[in-house]
């Protein structure tokens, strides 16, 4: 319990203090046909009108680089992606590679891009919401479409894969008792994958028990309780209740420079969890492009191996990384938070 402040309570009981971090508020989803991949495609897209001067804006991806068919490149080449915020403006770009197309596969394409405002300070001056004086930074919440709230909170033992129920607009936050495993949540199927290194094939899904927890936040219709408190946004309906747990963020943690590195907690106590990614590719054996996805522990975060996106037989290819989220923040919350 804090001396100042907002507390929602979760169903277990536990207190949850909303006015000392900052929640985030999604702003929409920017789908892949939206955006020119092609060799120096870049889109830019202005959310000024949307969020007010002063607010962060966070994009996250599912899938973080593309593998291309380019005769360039003895066949095969990998490109990142790369995601840019300038003053409220998120411009998504890659680079020139010449000759050739990105695969069609899903598991190659990303599925779309999440866009949230990070509120760091109370914002009033719309006059909707809620100011906590004293008490941090709990935002005014004024869409009541576009609130992340949890949906499911699980602890599981993980051995390989866990099927998920959500919308494509969920964000997933996991922490993992094995930093060998890499994890990804795969969005066409809603399902967490788990894959871990085995001799030159370097990642195969399984193979392990660890444990594994899961927060998953979602749009949803805010709870209306018999008793607490309502906060009605500008459009006139419900957009927060003292019976919904928010998204909240803690950390932002920047990721290391390269494959076998580690970044560390700051609070490795409260359980640290992140949301799931492919974060890019990595080329093994000179032969295989494999996707590298997210591996952790309550410690710290580094990448771990994934799914074999392509084996390009006997071409000899350049042994490298394309992670264009290396030495790039992501968000950290709390599973102390809501378990």
């Amino acid at each position: 319990m804090s001396d100042f402040g907002l507390q929602v309570f979760s169903p277990s009981g536990k207190a949850l203090n909303v006015s000392d971090a900052a929640p985030l508020q999604f702003i929409r989803k920017i789908t892949d046909s939206e955006v020119d991949l092609g060799s120096s495609g870049s889109t830019t897209f202005d959310f000024s009108s949307q969020v007010p001067a002063g607010v962060q804006l966070m994009v996250w991806t599912d899938i973080a680089a593309l593998v291309l068919d380019s005769p360039t490149y003895l066949t095969y080449n990998t490109v990142p992606i790369n995601i840019t915020v300038n003053d409220r403006k998120v411009t998504i770009s890659v680079p020139s590679f010449g000759a050739g197309a990105w695969g069609a596969p899903p598991e190659r394409r990303p599925s779309g891009y999440w866009v949230f405002a990070v509120y760091q300070q109370p914002v009033t001056a719309d006059g909707w919401g809620l100011y906590v004086d004293e008490g941090g930074a709990f935002p005014a919440v004024v869409n009541s479409s576009a609130s992340l709230f949890m949906t499911g909170a699980y602890t599981i033992t993980f051995t390989g894969t866990y099927q998920l129920n959500c919308s494509a607009n969920a964000m997933v936050f996991c922490n993992c008792s094995d930093d060998s495993v890499g994890l990804i949540f795969d969005q066409a199927s809603k399902q967490i994958k788990g894959y871990k290194p085995a001799g030159a094939d370097w990642g195969t899904q399984g193979g392990f028990s660890v444990t594994l927890k899961i927060c998953v936040f979602d749009i949803k219709t805010p709870t209306v309780p018999d008793w607490g408190l309502m906060i009605y946004g500008a459009d006139g309906q419900v957009s927060f209740t003292s019976s919904e747990l928010p998204l909240i963020i803690r950390q932002q943690i920047p990721l290391p420079s390269a494959v076998g590195n580690w970044s560390n907690f700051s609070s490795p106590g409260n359980i640290p969890m992140i949301p799931l990614s492919g974060m890019g590719s990595k080329t093994t054996r000179q032969s295989d492009i494999w996707r590298v996805n997210p591996a952790l522990n309550s410690t710290h975060v580094g990448y771990g191996p994934g799914a074999r996106l392509v084996h390009v037989g006997d071409n000899i290819l350049p042994d490298l990384e394309v992670i264009p989220l290396k030495g790039k923040t992501i968000p950290v919350i709390w599973g102390s938070d809501y378990f």
